[in-house]
């Protein structure tokens, strides 16, 4: 196995211990392991979109542990589109986009199921770009990435419905 396939799937084991955790910050910091990883991949596969793509995601997630603020999601929102408009060669190179965009909006303004849902659909879209690039590792970290999610949103929806309902008296 090379080196690149290595950090994809070292990428994808950091992926999937980050999405089991029922803590939002907990999450975050094991995202912030993920992306770094994710990052290393893509760098040795060649992929300058992806790249900045993770670089821009290492940013978001740092900054998203400590500000909800939607002039900070703008701001890396606007510097995801001009970076991939002038890295992309391809259709398939606006996917890291795509995601990132969605990802950024969740980790800024969402928690809970809400947060796991946006993170979910940002992860179908770097499935289909890791498809459409074969990256093996990036392939298994997203299936598992959404597989987890899943899980993790049936889990704190279960754990919802089992708290006691507060009765509200007259």
């Amino acid at each position: 196995m090379d080196l690149a396939q290595m950090a994809g799937w070292l990428a994808a084991a950091a992926a999937i211990i980050a999405m089991l955790q029922k803590s939002d910050l907990r999450l975050k910091q094991g995202l912030t392991v993920h992306t770094v990883l994710y990052g290393v991949h893509f760098a040795l596969l060649g992929l300058p979109t992806a790249v900045e793509s993770c670089v821009i995601a290492l940013a978001r997630i740092t900054l998203s542990i400590y500000t909800r603020s939607l002039l900070c999601a703008a701001a890396l929102i606007i510097i995801s589109i001009a970076m991939a408009l002038a890295l992309s060669r391809s259709t398939v190179e606006i996917l890291p986009l795509a995601a990132s965009v969605v990802l950024t909006l969740s980790l800024f303004r969402f928690d809970g199921i809400k947060l796991r849902l946006g993170l979910l659909a940002g992860s179908v879209l770097w499935l289909i770009h890791n498809i459409c690039v074969q990256s093996w590792g990036g392939i298994c970290l997203e299936t598992c990435f959404c597989l987890s999610t899943l899980w993790g949103m049936w889990t704190a929806a279960r754990e919802q419905n089992k708290e006691p309902k507060k009765e509200v008296c007259p």
